[in-house]
């Protein structure tokens, strides 16, 4: 998170220093970039915010599913209940390892566009 907010930063500073050794075009070009990477930076905090809630969503059923396994040879009804807390707990699993996949491909993608940009907007010294 904070890798990602040096880079922001960084893109800002570095972007009037680039003006002054590229082609209005090539500067054309790198405004373009850079407004793209400020919505891209939000999306990875939304996607941040809502993989940590599916983690504590998944911690809690798991801490629920244990209790219900505790039980699970109390009675058949009981039994049932571990399956049905087994079931919620993998499928919230699931989700979160979804979630994570895709953050972290999109963290990826940002940091790629991040260095493609630093790599054609920023002087050489």
């Amino acid at each position: 998170m904070i890798r990602i907010f040096l880079a922001s930063v960084a893109l800002v500073i570095a972007m009037p220093a680039a003006a002054d050794t590229l082609s209005p075009k090539q500067v054309e070009r790198c405004k373009a970039m850079q407004s793209t990477l400020a919505p891209k930076q939000a999306e990875i905090e939304a996607a941040t915010d809502s993989r940590d809630e599916l983690a504590a969503r998944a911690e809690a059923l798991g801490e629920q599913y244990e209790d219900a396994q505790v039980m699970r040879l109390a009675s058949s009804s009981n039994a049932e209940a571990a399956d049905s807390a087994k079931a919620e707990f993998d499928a919230a699993r699931r989700a979160f390892a979804q979630a994570e996949f895709a953050l972290q491909a999109n963290a990826r993608q940002f940091n790629q566009d991040v260095a493609d940009y630093n790599r054609s907007c920023t002087p050489k010294r």
